[in-house]
């Protein structure tokens, strides 16, 4: 059995491995052409007979954490094809993964994964963050503000709306153009549903939605301070058409608490989900600490993860998964 990252001419053969998993080998091609995190030398493979049989990506992602920019390692796409699982390939991969993410400069990972516990013992440490579940409803999108769908011209406010919003909260993906044009090509599923919020023909917010994981799920919202009722109305106009189908939808809401409280003046059933299943590891502790401005022992602290990304002021948004 061969370890190693791929060349750029292997590509389609880890797309038709992952294929195997659900089905839809566009999905992942997608990140492939469109990530500007995607790298071949941070795509990893096991190799037999010169059969790719198990493989893993990182993708590169910088985020806010504390008003410093931390380089992140995002890893994705961990599977093996069926007839070599249970040999420890991905673990190998893992390992490997791990020590390329410090020699790439990277200071944290971040994966969603089920398998809490095979994840925890190479190293990543579950923990909870906030969503909000909205239950099936007839709502109508009513209220003060001009809702449209996105168009590209709008592309250069969105993007400050966007830092304007995300400077509050610790989790947050930093994004250059580049990265936002892309991400418009990858984050749907594989389409979206992308409406703008105008004020005096100004936009003040917008949300991002798509149907994922049998669920509506709002990937994305951002607004002005001052215009929560603009995402309150956005969710109303999507939850009451988009997600009509749909068992519920799913939002980062909670770090909107005002947003909250009025979708539940409107008649809507909403509470609270704690989701365990984001996990991050350390990679640097040294380059993690100064950029935070800790020493490194103070890293080890039970529940860092809680002081670095509090529940009710952190969010990564699922815009941004890979």
């Amino acid at each position: 059995m061969e370890f190693r990252t791929i060349l750029r001419h292997e590509r389609d053969a880890v797309l038709d491995l992952l294929k195997q998993w659900c089905g839809d080998r566009e999905l992942f091609a997608r990140y492939f052409r469109y990530d500007p995190g995607f790298r071949d030398d941070l795509c990893f493979v096991a190799v037999d007979e010169g059969r790719i049989v198990s493989t893993l990506q990182v993708f590169r992602r910088r985020v806010r954490i504390r008003g410093a920019v931390l380089e992140v390692g995002g890893v994705g796409n961990v599977f093996t094809a069926e007839p070599y699982r249970e040999r420890g390939l991905a673990s190998e991969l893992l390992g490997r993964a791990i020590k390329a993410m410090d020699a790439h400069g990277f200071d944290l990972s971040l994966l969603f994964a089920l398998r809490l516990l095979f994840y925890s013992r190479h190293g990543w440490r579950a923990h909870v963050r906030h969503l909000l579940f909205i239950d099936p409803a007839d709502v109508g999108g009513s209220g003060s503000y001009a809702i449209t769908p996105f168009t590209p011209s709008d592309l250069a406010t969105v993007m400050d709306v966007y830092e304007t919003s995300s400077a509050a909260f610790s989790g947050p993906t930093v994004r250059d153009p580049a990265y936002w044009h892309g991400q418009l090509c990858f984050a749907g599923n594989p389409d979206e549903d992308f409406l703008v919020a105008r004020a005096s023909d100004r936009i003040v917010a917008y949300m991002r939605g798509t149907p994922l994981y049998d669920f509506y799920q709002i990937i994305e919202h951002a607004c002005l301070p001052g215009h929560e009722d603009a995402l309150t109305q956005l969710v109303c106009c999507l939850h009451g058409t988009k997600a009509r189908t749909l068992p519920g939808t799913i939002t980062q809401l909670a770090i909107a608490p005002t947003v909250r409280q009025q979708l539940q003046e409107r008649g809507l059933a909403v509470r609270t989900v704690e989701d365990v299943f984001w996990m991050w590891q350390i990679i640097s502790p040294e380059r993690v600490a100064a950029k935070l401005g800790m020493q490194p022992a103070d890293l080890a602290a039970e529940d860092l993860l809680f002081r670095l990304l509090p529940p009710e002021q952190s969010v990564y948004w699922i815009a941004d998964r890979f």
